[in-house]
């Protein structure tokens, strides 16, 4: 079942008797947790005192799991029973559950929460707790994901943005889901003080701590149109604080940029509609595409590609080098340029 289904069969109080949630992305994880958790989910705050009971893998007992879900709930209709970091239980105590995910008790919704890509119940007990109720695997999201979960979680809010915010946010936030909810969470509040409902860029810049002027969108942005004397001011100036201004991160706004113009050779789109399409980014960054494609040919492309590979390398300290950090990014600039 997917994420959303199970959000919305808890919110109608569906439940299972046995949740077997596990994956390398915890934060869903994390919310499936807080909504079964929540008050008047499976329990109301005042039934919880005597119906709740929340156990920590490296301390957990499988015993005194088992003996929880059997309990009788005490003037409710379940008892709902956690247990976080399972994947830090010692697997013969795992094992312990077996004949409990194989009869699991009605009356008790007992959540087994993993946050590990390799660690998870052993083959026999994973299928029981399936069979038994919810198996949610947590799958790591990547990149483009990441970027469109950002954009659900800001149409969910009302918000009104411009469309290279999500983008924003994940190029400067990294993929860390609760972070990037976080930050978002803290522009809300300032909206709603303001009483406005429009996230601009600005605010982003300010909140996230981004300069204004000078940041890798600046830099890709005067790349692609060619423009010299604006692409060294801005590289110039992000080098002067290479803590605030992270290598990593202008290399690899750099190298997404040079690959999806890659795609957009390679596929020989032509429009922004079907640069949009095949892509998947936003209008204006397909314009962007459309209108970079003409300044750099394919040969240019890839040749810029390996400009950034070589780049990287450097950087990391993978081949010798007697340039510091800025020096290598501005020749990697001037290079891209020629």
């Amino acid at each position: 079942m997917s994420y959303p289904k199970l959000l919305e069969a808890i919110r109608k109080k569906a439940f299972s008797p046995v949740y077997y949630l596990h994956g390398e992305e915890g934060y869903f994880i994390d919310k499936l947790i807080e909504a079964l958790a929540a008050d008047g989910a499976v329990l109301t705050e005042g039934e919880a005192a005597f119906n709740r009971e929340v156990f920590y893998g490296p301390d957990a007992k499988a015993g005194a799991v088992i003996n929880a879900c059997r309990s009788f709930p005490v003037m409710a209709e379940r008892r709902l029973i956690i247990v976080k970091e399972a994947h830090r239980m010692p697997k013969p105590e795992l094992e312990k559950l077996g004949p409990y995910l194989e009869n699991p008790v009605p009356s008790s919704v007992l959540v087994l929460a993993f946050k590990d890509r390799q660690v998870g119940l052993p083959k026999a007990l994973a299928a029981a707790a399936k069979k038994a109720g919810v198996d949610y695997h947590a799958r790591k999201m990547y990149e483009r994901d990441v970027q469109q979960w950002t954009q659900n979680l800001i149409r969910e809010a009302g918000l009104e943005v411009h469309p290279d915010i999500p983008g924003i946010l994940v190029d400067y936030l990294g993929t860390n889901l609760n972070l990037i909810e976080n930050e978002l969470n803290k522009m809300m509040l300032v909206l709603k003080a303001q009483g406005k409902n429009h996230l601009s860029r600005e605010l982003v810049f300010e909140m996230i701590d981004i300069d204004k002027e000078f940041n890798v969108f600046a830099l890709i942005q005067a790349l692609s149109e060619r423009r010299r004397y604006r692409a060294h001011m801005v590289i110039n100036r992000l080098t002067q604080n290479t803590k605030i201004n992270p290598p990593v991160l202008i290399i690899g706004g750099l190298y997404r940029f040079f690959h999806q113009l890659a795609l957009v050779h390679k596929f020989q789109l032509r429009d922004p509609n079907s640069i949009k399409d095949t892509l998947r980014v936003n209008y204006y960054q397909a314009r962007d595409f459309a209108q970079a494609s003409k300044q750099y040919n394919k040969g240019q492309v890839y040749r810029n590609i390996g400009y950034i590979q070589d780049a990287d390398l450097a950087l990391k300290g993978l081949v010798p080098t007697q340039m510091d950090e800025g020096h290598i990014l501005k020749t990697l600039v001037w290079k891209l340029l020629t």
